[in-house]
């Protein structure tokens, strides 16, 4: 709660320092993508409540660690994908038939894409519980994506 400063106040001045003279200095809260992401100094909230439900100015190690991640299980879905497509393996996933269709390259392309623009959209909600949840997710799923196509070459063979 802000107060008026009264002239005449007789509190001391550890007092005074306890307390909150002047409003919050910005104007607005930290928007989602600012000028500062990656530079910034903020990782979390500056004041007490502020855990959930704010954007920061840089992600932190593990959020990094897992927009690679994605990245990375998707761009080895992409190649095992075309690899089994080579040995008579269809695509199920309806956008990406579309983007086969065109070329193999706007396939990659397409599909790189989207991951990174959701994963960094997760990552940027990383103080969001459904946002981490829905990295968690990712994460899985692509593992689990990744499993199906090593079992999937195996069947396959050479």
């Amino acid at each position: 709660m802000l107060r008026a400063v009264d002239t005449n106040d007789q509190t001391t001045g550890t007092e005074a320092e306890g307390r909150r003279e002047s409003g919050d200095r910005r104007q607005r809260p930290t928007p989602m993508v600012s000028r500062w992401l990656f530079f910034g100094r903020r990782k979390g909230g500056r004041r007490e409540g502020e855990a959930q439900f704010v954007y920061v100015d840089r992600p932190g190690g593990w959020i990094l660690a897992a927009f690679v991640a994605v990245v990375g299980l998707s761009l080895l879905d992409a190649w095992y994908t075309l690899d089994l497509l080579k040995r008579g393996a269809t695509e199920a996933n309806p956008v990406m038939r579309a983007a086969l269709e065109i070329s193999d390259e706007a396939f990659v392309v397409i599909k790189t894409v989207i991951t990174v623009l959701g994963a960094g959209f997760l990552c940027l909600h990383k103080n969001w519980p459904l946002g981490r949840t829905c990295l968690v997710i990712a994460l899985c799923g692509y593992s689990a994506l990744l499993f199906y196509h090593l079992y999937a070459q195996q069947v396959v063979g050479t």
